[in-house]
């Protein structure tokens, strides 16, 4: 008869201080659980469901991907039904998959159904396919794809099977097990496909168990390895019973490991989905119960915690007659990347490098719930290079330099192109599109229209004048958008000079001239002619590849009577006169020289209309 439901409400209170509201994780766990007809207790059962969400014997706690179970029929799967969802973490929902019975399922053993969690995984219906095993029983075969990945690689095949029970019926199980390998031999080369179910096998060298592990395109893998699990040193694996007494449900002691999960090379491989090694175990299962009801003298599953563990063990003994199997499987990598930094403008010839971030954003609880991220970026247009690695999970990430082409002047679009062979992987290739502009040098002069690194500059005062200001422009020489910037740097004189730097030097000079300010006190000077010269160092805008020049200068301080500077003709007076001889000398060398640059031009003549009259 069915346990009262009165009978475990203090099971529920303990287990319900197991983690609840768990967040959703891209990885995968996956429960088997022979469901014994609904023959146990309804709250317990749903009690070891919620349990399942929240064991971290593995390290971890997630929500369950997907629950297959065995020995549901039609007329228990509704309240099947109703404890997943009523187990169900926070923010975790449970559709069921393809679900098919029979009047012989029905009245044999039941049928197999299974229940995925839709915030991770998918089913494709059209897929699914029932395989005839015998003793009126059907295998279920259903095609499950991870959300939010496209590559065929992150789909997986997952049977489900009961096998016909008992010593004496070996060559049944061999007759069920064959027609399911035939079926997942046919998908092809490669297949991946879970199998799991009760297989009722009572040693490894059964050949129903041979039959999955021989060679073909199907060829199933033991994650437990495929030595011998009977006895009490291997109780640790056994699945039956957890129930030392009979009635509806089956008694006599964990001794069998009739609940197993095998899975193909594809998914055993530790590429894309794959099984994560060390997380196959059944649940609640301490090894220390062989022959024993699974709770007898108390359960230590998580050695730590004997409340919780005896909870648990208390809870799988009055749910059915076989305790689940969890199997947690890493998901494939998810592939981002983004310039990490690319600068936008570079002086021609410069040696610089963009540097591109790759990371695996799979979500996932765990890193070993994720395949690695193995990369490559290599550079295209005006990028060169290619760099591969290992990209690590999120929030870590992988650096790779390509090296940006400086060599001509111009608006270059570049390519940084990010690929990855990882099996599965989403994003699986990536392209970066970026623009720069790679700049001539500044061109720093004295005059606007030709580059002139020296020039004199007079400067007259009377006998006993105080300070003057001098205003002297510096030209960065045919700028346009595809030429630096020119900054005034520094300017270099003599300690204790009658010549100084007022103000701020000036920056970013482009087409308009910037402007040098001196201040000359002529105090203390003689009478006569004094010249202070100096430099000033220039650079380009502060930019990769920025370089400098030198403008030097000087200026020729008069004190006293002297030829007023644009006199040009000694008159006396600077007039139409002087700025005839500088108009027909402009352009060459000669007296209307004033500031002595070698050529007349525009600051000569700036100059004698500055002493005009």
């Amino acid at each position: 008869m069915r346990i009262s439901f009165r009978s475990c409400t203090a099971i529920a209170v303990v287990i319900a201080a197991f983690p609840a509201a768990i967040p959703a994780f891209g990885q995968v766990r996956i429960v088997n659980y022979n469901s014994a007809h609904m023959g146990g207790d309804g709250p317990s059962f749903q009690q070891v469901l919620a349990a399942a969400h929240s064991d971290n014997k593995a390290g971890w706690a997630k929500p369950v991907d997907i629950f297959v179970f065995q020995e549901v029929s039609a007329s228990t799967v509704a309240e099947l039904q109703s404890l997943v969802n009523g187990a169900a973490p926070a923010g975790a929902t449970y559709n069921r998959a393809t679900y098919t019975t029979s009047g012989t399922e029905d009245s044999s053993s039941g049928a197999e159904c299974a229940f995925y969690r839709v915030q991770t995984i998918s089913e494709t219906t059209a897929s699914h396919a029932d395989i005839f095993t015998g003793a009126g029983r059907n295998a279920d075969r259903w095609l499950f794809r991870l959300n939010g990945y496209d590559s065929t690689a992150a789909r997986f095949y997952l049977y489900s099977m009961h096998l016909k029970a008992s010593v004496g019926f070996e060559a049944d199980r061999q007759t069920g097990a064959l027609a399911i390998r035939g079926n997942a031999d046919a998908l092809g080369a490669g297949v991946r496909a879970i199998f799991v179910g009760d297989y009722n096998l009572y040693n490894n060298t059964e050949p129903a168990y041979l039959a999955f592990l021989a060679a073909g395109n199907a060829q199933a893998f033991d994650p437990l390895g495929t030595g011998s699990w009977s006895g009490s040193a291997h109780a640790i694996v056994h699945s039956q019973s957890p129930r030392d007494v009979s009635g509806s449900l089956v008694g006599g002691g964990m001794d069998d490991r009739f609940d197993i999960h095998l899975a193909t090379g594809g998914l055993s491989d530790g590429e894309g989905i794959s099984i994560i090694l060390g997380t196959y175990r059944s649940f609640g299962n301490d090894g220390l119960h062989y022959n024993l009801a699974i709770n007898t003298n108390g359960n230590s599953y998580y050695p730590a915690e004997s409340a919780r563990s005896n909870a648990l063990a208390l809870a799988i003994f009055n749910a059915s007659d076989h305790i689940p199997v969890i199997v947690d499987y890493q998901v494939p990598a998810v592939m981002a990347a983004s310039f990490l930094s690319i600068p936008l403008r570079v002086i021609q010839g410069a040696s610089v490098q963009a540097q591109v971030q790759v990371q695996n954003v799979a979500a996932v609880v765990t890193p070993l719930g994720t395949d690695e991220l193995d990369y490559v970026v290599t550079g295209a247009s005006g990028l060169s290079g290619s760099v591969s690695g290992i990209a690590p999970l999120t929030p870590a990430f992988a650096t790779a330099a390509l090296q940006l082409n400086t060599g001509t002047v111009g608006v270059l679009n570049v390519e940084a192109q990010v690929a990855t062979s990882s099996e599965g992987a989403q994003n699986a290739a990536i392209v970066l599109p970026a623009t720069f502009s790679v700049l001539s040098h500044a061109r720093a002069s004295w005059q606007s229209a030709s580059v002139v690194t020296t020039i004199s500059v007079p400067v007259t005062v009377p006998v006993g004048s105080g300070p003057v200001n001098v205003d002297v422009p510096i030209n960065n020489v045919g700028w346009n958008t595809l030429q630096s910037m020119l900054d005034a740097d520094f300017v270099q004189l003599p300690t204790g000079s009658a010549v100084s730097v007022i103000g701020t030097l000036p920056q970013s000079i482009a087409g308009t001239a910037g402007v040098l300010h001196l201040r000359v006190n002529p105090v203390g000077l003689p009478a006569g002619v004094t010249k202070v010269s100096g430099t000033l160092l220039t650079s380009d805008e502060n930019i990769p590849g920025e370089g400098d020049a030198t403008l030097g200068f000087a200026i020729a301080i008069t004190v006293g009577s002297a030829p007023r500077p644009g006199d040009i003709n000694g008159d006396g007076i600077v007039n139409a006169s002087d700025l005839a001889v500088l108009l027909a000398q402009w352009g060459g060398p000669g007296s209307a020289d004033v500031n002595s640059s070698g050529s007349v031009d525009g600051l000569d003549l700036a100059i004698l209309l500055s002493n005009w009259g």
